[in-house]
């Protein structure tokens, strides 16, 4: 069973995490850092961005995290980098909590059970296309 604390976090067990289903909310392309970019003719550069997602069902459960476009597969790709930003703090059987960043890992490991690469990469190209 899953709660909201006066805290503002949904206490969530695993098992209740993997019955969720979440729906692409927004996507979008970090804005370059001044002086970040330089110049130069065939200088390599990097693409990065976020991604938000929401459960579709009650309780309401958000995840973002960073992306960035990995290049060396023979197609393009978004990967996730680093851990997820959320309102989600995941709980042991006993409903006691995992510290944060213990959390935030399983939480991750959740992300990358399921195809959101793509949503995430289509969502930016048609956002930016224009």
């Amino acid at each position: 069973m899953s709660t909201f604390t006066t805290d503002g976090l949904l206490r969530l067990r695993p098992q209740d995490l993997g019955r969720m289903t979440l729906t692409h909310l927004i996507s979008g392309i970090d804005e370059a850092e001044e002086g970040a970019a330089t110049t130069r003719c065939g200088a390599g550069t990097s693409l990065s961005g976020y991604t938000e997602w929401v459960s579709a069902q009650e309780p309401g459960l958000t995840l973002g995290w960073d992306w960035q476009l990995e290049t060396r597969q023979a197609s393009l790709q978004v990967v996730r980098q680093g851990l997820p930003r959320t309102n989600v703090l995941v709980v042991r059987a006993e409903h006691d909590p995992l510290p944060w960043d213990e959390s935030l890992e399983v939480l991750a490991n959740f992300i990358d059970t399921f195809d959101w690469n793509t949503q995430a990469f289509d969502a930016v190209c048609q956002r930016y296309s224009v």
